[in-house]
């Protein structure tokens, strides 16, 4: 498979190429997700759950008025 130095080096260098690339995209994604504070899965199972609360009547929303 690989029968001379240059092909190892290819190859390495390939791995290295796309892992770079792997690494970047994360990055890159990790910066856009504190820049614009996504929500994650966890979080929108969260809300989901409070949105139920809210619309079964177990918690109202708060409307910025004094607490009854």
């Amino acid at each position: 498979m690989l029968e001379t130095s240059a092909d190892v080096v290819s190859v390495g260098a390939g791995l290295l190429a796309v892992g770079y690339v792997i690494y970047e995209i994360d990055r890159r994604q990790r910066k856009l997700h504190d820049i614009w504070d996504t929500l994650g899965a966890h979080d929108e199972e969260r809300t989901e759950y409070l949105e139920g609360l809210v619309a079964s009547g177990e918690l109202v929303p708060y409307t910025g008025g004094a607490l009854p």
